[in-house]
């Protein structure tokens, strides 16, 4: 999405994640303080901080609920302006094995003489190796 209301739904969508990962830290610190404050026996404290984790609840589960539609939104300006959902284009995976901005310069391994055949085909084979016994 592009423009201003791009930008909005861009903004509100992250704002509900944050909304919807940290609520639920705030739910559990807030219901832990009212039942301390039940067990010390201060019932006026302990009734509004339950009220206070009722309302955090409400807000939480709207958030959730925004979330998920701003995101449908989010996905479906996505497929309808051309792009798909998915990784980029400079991502996506190469049709050749080599990564990229790695050629090789000579023709391949080197020969058992040090240098290559120069073919260009890279049929040279692995460099010899050396065997550790005497004799």
């Amino acid at each position: 999405m592009r423009g201003p209301m791009g930008d909005f739904v861009r903004r509100a969508l992250s704002w509900g994640i944050v909304l919807v990962l940290l609520l639920p830290i705030l739910l559990t610190v807030v219901s832990g303080l009212a039942a301390l404050l039940a067990a010390l026996g201060d019932e006026g404290g302990a009734r509004l901080c339950w009220r206070a984790v009722l309302l955090a609840a409400v807000v939480w589960l709207l958030a959730v609920v925004a979330t998920s539609v701003l995101a449908g939104l989010a996905a479906l300006a996505a497929e309808r302006g051309g792009r798909r959902c998915g990784p980029p284009s400079r991502h996506r995976q190469r049709h050749d094995s080599r990564r990229p901005g790695r050629r090789r310069r000579d023709g391949g391994w080197p020969s058992t003489h040090g240098e290559s055949s120069g073919d260009g085909s890279g049929d040279d084979g692995p460099p010899p190796r050396h065997d550790p016994r005497p004799g």
